[in-house]
Formats: C-alpha cells, structure tokens, sequence
C-alpha cells in the first residue's frame, strides 16, 4: 500500500466500508482524511468513525468505545475536538475525553420511539464520531500510527416499529485504521542535497 493510499480518504473507501459492513455485519471503521495531502509532522487530519451493521437488523442504537493511537513516536495531547455527528448525538452521549495518545468513554446513540412518531437513522454505515489529530510537530516523520477501538457496547434496534434494541458486541469486528507519516519536506529536502553532494563527490 502506497503512502497516498494510507494518507487520504476517499468516496471509494467509504464505498468500501459500506460494503464491508454489508458483507461481514457489525463493524466499527476508522477513517483518516488528510484532505488529500502527505501527512508530515505538524499536519492536521480528520478521524472519523462509522458503525455498521447487519441488513437484517434496522438500525444502529447505541456504541461504547475508545479510540486509541499507537506509533514508535510519543502522541501525547494529538487529539482534540472529539465530536458526535448527528443523530448518533441523542440523550445521555458523550463525545469523549482526550486523555494521552487516544479518546476515552465515547458513548453514541440514538433514538428509535415509534409511538411517538421518532424513528432512528437506518443508514448503513452510520457516521457517529469525528475528530482532530494533530501529528506532533516536534518529532521526525517516518514513522505508521496504528488505530484501534476498543468497545464495551454495540446495540441495535432490530425492526422499525420496535423501541427495543439489542446487543451485538459478540459479533462486533473492531475498528482499524494507519496512516503514515513521511518526513517534513524541508528535512527530505535538505537529504537530498546531501545525497547530490556525496554523490559528485565519488565523480
């Protein structure tokens, strides 16, 4: 895999994950948007998170989960901004607390009432969670960060006209996701004079 393919998100791999969900039936995807740039030391990216789930079921209720990034570099305070995406935002959620290189006690959910008239999201997946990854600016790129989740609740409401929902957590597949990051342009900049000037050394 190429470091484009590890650094950016596209329509595709939303596709894909749709499919994925489809196919395998509760599941968690981690995705890194770059915005289409490298990613470098100091950059900006977006994690986001999407619950699918089996078509036989109607719709995602309720996920309990943490979010953690691991690399050979420390990633202290990367996080920031962890937010719901509505409607996964209903009562008694919490989006999260930051807490060294991962987000703790992420709670999302909805609401499915159908006396009332409320019936839930049935998007499969469902986006339910975003938020900021800074790479630390003072550490040298070159370096792959692994995204895991680690979930204590997956629920689902199992028919439209049903308030009820029900776990799924056993057959839950965890989210994962990498992306690399390459070295600052002024550092592969300066190796590649290097390498010029060693090279017209040895002519």
């Amino acid at each position: 895999m190429n470091r484009t393919t590890l650094a950016a998100t596209t329509a595709a791999s939303l596709l894909a994950a749709a499919s994925s969900a489809l196919a395998q039936g509760p599941t968690l995807d981690i995705i890194v948007d770059s915005g289409g740039s490298a990613i470098f030391p100091g950059s900006v990216v977006s994690i986001t998170m999407t619950a699918g789930f089996d078509p036989a079921d109607y719709a995602v209720a309720g996920v309990a989960t943490d979010i953690l990034a691991s690399a050979p570099r420390d990633l202290s305070g990367a996080w920031s901004d962890p937010t719901l995406v509505a409607p996964m935002d209903g009562p008694g959620t919490f989006a999260g607390t930051p807490a060294g290189s991962g987000v703790g006690g992420i709670l999302a959910g909805q609401l499915n009432f159908p006396p009332a008239g409320i019936y839930a999201d049935d998007s499969n997946p469902i986006v339910f969670w975003e938020a900021t990854f800074t790479v630390p600016a003072d550490q040298p790129g070159g370096y792959v960060v692994d995204l895991t989740t680690t979930t204590s609740r997956f629920d689902v409401y199992v028919a439209r006209d049903r308030a009820t929902s029900e776990s799924r957590l056993d057959d839950l597949t965890e989210g994962r996701g990498r992306f690399f990051v390459v070295p600052a342009p002024a550092s592969a900049a300066v190796l590649g004079i290097g390498f010029v000037l060693t090279t017209r050394r040895r002519r």
